[in-house]
């Protein structure tokens, strides 16, 4: 964490629960920055947050240009003072020389969450390669959950499809709620380990089949053996069968001849 954004962390209590969700919108960009074009991604972000995710309120918005130290100093002071659960930051998240979000953004969060990252890339890869471009940052400051979006709007959309759905139940965690109580997200908990067990015990059936079929072939190869055995008996018996009147004929030719 960079000096001069040392966090003070929220003071409300573990376990504590807190009604409604405050979201902070930062816009990353120059040009808006300076009045020179209006700022499209802010909104963007908005309506989805109101649309799509019960309980937010946008708390704050402000549009900062591609400045490391403002993004940074902006994302610290929303997290410690004003107690954010949620800042969704939109621009420079890419390659160009400008853009500079996930640095500003690495330079305060405690933690990073790459899933979050990885699940938007993944999104946005579907629709173009271009969007392997992209640089975005996700990560966790105090009790606050910090996302990096690009500008474009139409990425937005996408980005935000990827994420939306989990966003509430993320916060949650984040903020140290108990979710157990309400079950939230642990639903799909609870399915995604009984998908699990229904592996295992489809798994464990796999492998009872295979020892009894392991100890079918084993009755078999015994079987044979036992088979050979008899035959081996049968011929050998046949052998010393045809043998003996030879023998006794020899006995009895000994007993008559000479002696040695």
């Amino acid at each position: 964490m960079a000096e001069g954004h040392a966090h003070k962390g929220h003071q409300h209590g573990h376990g504590e629960q807190r009604s409604g969700v405050a979201v902070g919108i930062l816009t990353c960009s120059d040009r808006s920055a300076r009045g020179e074009r209006a700022d499209v991604g802010g909104p963007t972000i908005h309506n989805v947050v109101l649309d799509r995710f019960p309980g937010a309120k946008v708390a704050q918005y402000k549009v900062v240009p591609d400045d490391r130290e403002q993004i940074s100093s902006t994302l610290a002071a929303w997290a410690d003072d004003e107690r954010l659960d949620l800042i969704l930051t939109t621009g420079g998240t890419g390659l160009a020389p400008s853009d500079v979000t996930p640095e500003a953004t690495h330079a305060v969060i405690d933690r990073a969450v790459p899933a979050f990252s990885m699940a938007m890339l993944f999104e946005s890869l579907r629709v173009t390669p271009y969007a392997m471009l992209t640089r975005a940052a996700a990560g966790i400051r105090g009790k606050t959950l910090i996302v990096n979006l690009p500008g474009n709007p139409k990425a937005i959309q996408e980005n935000l499809d990827a994420i939306i759905e989990v966003l509430p139940h993320a916060v949650q965690v984040v903020r140290g709620e108990d979710t157990h109580a309400e079950g939230g997200g642990h639903k799909e908990h609870a399915d995604h380990d009984a998908g699990h067990g229904d592996h295992d015990r489809h798994a464990s059936h796999g492998d009872g089949h295979r020892e009894h079929q392991s100890k079918h072939d084993d009755h078999a190869e015994a079987a044979r053996d036992r088979e050979k055995h008899n035959g081996d008996g049968e011929a050998h018996a046949e052998h010393e069968s045809a043998a003996a009147p030879a023998e006794r004929a020899g006995i009895a030719r000994n007993v008559g001849g000479p002696p040695c």
